[in-house]
């Protein structure tokens, strides 16, 4: 165990249950946080916290509090959102989405942010409280952020812009509280997107066999090349994903369409480029219109303008390993890398801005859905790990 591992033990279940159930309980979805960062900042203010707000739009406030000096040593931030997907389907609620509720067996917090995730800027909060008056050789913060769950321009995004700029000083490791079942997560998938359009001829039903040419059966034999699973395993992420999510075609139920849209959502690994993907999509296509002179295509890539590329903090980074040696001590068990079917966190921020980033978050279940609830033993091992690997890098006293 870290010296001064006195931190870990203060860890108090009801006190990481008492933050989060207030955070569940007031809305948030997207585009609708000043209430709830309102509440953080009054919680700072109570607490004898020091922070500072920053914000793109004053109705879209970021909270990010500061501990500790940042010209003595390195900068620790813990990342969480408090915005949520809205509620859409409240009768299948077992108790209101606002109601915090601790399950009969005392397992679960169950409640709309109560996975995604708010919990976990529970412990945050927490954590902060816990070291405000600790000797830090170095500064922790806590980025309290809103938009999330849309672009996150609001949000991380905005932050780590301010930071740029100078406004803000710049953390050296960042850990990202989205639910990782415990496992750490230094490695995300990238994003492309890609739109192709398949050429066909249009005419009448009647004529199709004679003069039509149907666009929608080119793209169907597209669609059929491209789906599928890629064999191409990365030990930290998993596997790319390709998916066809979208497709437009025709005017009307009697004329043959002239051109049919597809839209390509692709995950790469890391090791995997853009211009690598572009090709090997290409190479499937070309091959489809080598036997078929009628198969012709355009394709425009990243037509909304967010790609991003697979990235990963490397294993022998300190905040890695850090994180692993207190997973190791505190929950006595070898860590293992995250490697599920998971979408983007605001991790792939901090990392293109050159900032080690690692994800550390607890198990939760039907995030985005009805009865969405949290471990609660999972919120008190992340805050445990959490305690350890922040006395650990800014040798807390």
């Amino acid at each position: 165990m870290p010296s001064g591992s006195h931190y870990v033990e203060q860890v108090k279940r009801d006190d990481i249950i008492r933050i989060a159930s207030e955070l569940i309980a007031i809305p948030s979805p997207s585009g609708e946080e000043q209430q709830i960062m309102a509440f953080v900042a009054a919680w700072c203010d109570r607490n004898g916290i020091p922070y500072q707000i920053t914000a793109l739009d004053p109705d879209r406030p970021n909270v990010i509090i500061s501990i500790g000096n940042p010209d003595s040593g390195p900068i620790i931030a813990m990342n969480g959102h408090l915005d949520t997907v809205p509620v859409s389907d409240p009768d299948r609620w077992t108790s209101g989405p606002f109601e915090p509720v601790v399950t009969e067996d005392g397992k679960k917090l169950m409640g709309r942010g109560s996975s995604d995730m708010k919990s976990s800027v529970g412990v945050m909060l927490y954590l902060a409280k816990l070291f405000k008056d600790a000797k830090l050789k170095g500064c922790l913060q806590v980025h309290v952020v809103s938009d999330e769950e849309l672009s996150g321009n609001y949000g991380t995004v905005h932050v780590l812009n301010q930071i740029e700029q100078g406004n803000l000083a710049k953390p050296d490791y960042c850990l990202i509280g989205e639910g990782s079942q415990l496992k750490v997560r230094n490695a995300e998938r990238g994003i492309l997107a890609l739109e192709i359009v398949f050429k066909g001829r249009a005419s009448h039903t009647a004529a199709a066999r004679v003069t039509g040419i149907n666009a929608i059966a080119k793209a169907a034999k597209a669609v059929l090349a491209l789906e599928g699973d890629i064999d191409r395993f990365h030990p930290a992420v998993g596997y790319p994903v390709i998916s066809i999510n979208t497709i437009h075609a025709g005017v009307a139920h009697n004329v043959v369409p002239g051109e049919c849209t597809i839209s390509v959502d692709r995950r790469l690994v890391p090791g995997e480029t853009k211009e690598s993907v572009v090709r090997e999509i290409c190479e499937t296509l070309d091959a489809l219109a080598a036997e078929d002179q009628d198969f012709i295509y355009e394709m425009t890539i990243d037509p909304t303008g967010d790609h991003i590329p697979a990235n990963i903090t490397d294993e022998d980074s300190p905040l890695v390993q850090a994180v692993q040696q207190s997973i190791r001590e505190v929950l006595d068990t070898e860590p293992e890398f995250f490697v599920q079917w998971a979408g983007a966190t605001d991790g792939r921020f901090y990392r293109q801005a050159g900032i080690d980033t690692v994800g550390f978050g607890p198990s939760g279940e039907n995030a985005h859905g009805a009865n969405e609830a949290v471990m609660i033993d999972d919120l008190v091992a992340e805050a445990k790990v959490y305690a350890a690997t922040i006395e650990r890098l800014l040798n807390a006293k």
